[in-house]
């Protein structure tokens, strides 16, 4: 499909291209790559997440720790699957590889399977979170050529070659072929899984402001949500309707808030350190 008259159509290539794009070069004049780059300053392990989940733990301690505690080339953080039909993709083994089972691939059968205990057989839900180890990165090059391309249709802008006109259509009108990251897990013995609680590292930003989910204010409802039980955690008390955000330069998971024991939050503001805390507390 042509973007012009001249010049063919190209679009990404799925968050799959990750692992290609650390090994090209950074620049025409050098061939160094992130992955040498790594290298040369003997980073072993790698964080990697999915950029739009605003409750994310960067280089989660526990998790980094999970994986290399049990020798794991890579690692997938997930959440809980409650309900059969939420539309979210799950860890699960193919045979006797891990793979990620998209909510397309599941069969409604298979969808609403329950344990003995009640709870969904196929649970683990995928939220894009994932580590590894230098070695493994560059070992994926050599994968790349046994994955499979996951098809996506897409509303294409493309030419009129009567005309010359751009068209834009609103209805997919091609197929582009796409890697997943998560495509390279079929390809590890040594996959470590963490399951962690949603409300506290799990709130996607998928959808315009004004939707009904994963949008913009249930991002921001979701992160003040946590910070407000980090501060009630300490010993605090916050009047309703207060919102109160916790700057990251104070605390990562709500460690360290001990000096707000014993106050009350009247006034919504933004807490940046024990000194920050006049005009909001009484």
């Amino acid at each position: 499909m042509l973007s012009s008259t001249s010049s063919v159509g190209v679009a990404p290539d799925g968050n799959g291209g990750l692992y290609a794009a650390l090994r090209r070069p950074l620049n025409a004049n050098s061939p160094t790559s992130v992955l040498t780059d790594l290298r040369d300053r003997n980073i072993q392990y790698i964080h990697a997440y999915c950029v739009d989940n605003c409750l994310v733990k960067v280089a989660d301690p526990v998790f980094v720790g999970c994986c290399i505690a049990r020798h794991a080339a890579a690692g997938a953080k997930v959440v809980r699957k409650t309900v059969p039909t939420e539309s979210v993709g799950v860890l699960a083994k193919k045979g006797d590889a891990f793979s990620v089972v998209e909510y397309s691939e599941l069969s409604k059968e298979k969808a609403e399977q329950r344990t003995s205990d009640g709870q969904l057989a196929f649970r683990a839900a995928n939220i894009a979170n994932h580590f590894y180890t230098t070695s493994f990165l560059e070992s994926v090059e050599a994968m790349e050529r046994k994955m499979a391309f996951h098809i996506a249709r897409k509303k294409i802008p493309t030419v009129d070659l009567t005309t010359g006109e751009p068209v834009k259509p609103t209805e997919p009108n091609g197929m582009k072929l796409e890697l997943f990251v998560f495509d390279v897990f079929p390809f590890t013995r040594s996959l470590c899984v963490l399951e962690v609680d949603r409300a506290e590292e799990f709130s996607p930003l998928k959808n315009a402001p004004g939707s009904k989910a994963d949008c913009p204010e249930t991002s921001r409802k979701d992160l003040l949500a946590q910070q407000r039980r980090w501060l009630l955690n300490a010993g605090a008390t916050i009047a309703e309707g207060v919102e109160v955000e916790v700057t990251p330069a104070l605390t990562y998971a709500g460690e360290g808030l001990d000096f707000v024991k014993g106050k009350s939050f009247v006034k919504s503001g933004v807490l940046t350190a024990e000194a920050g805390m006049e005009g909001l507390v009484q």
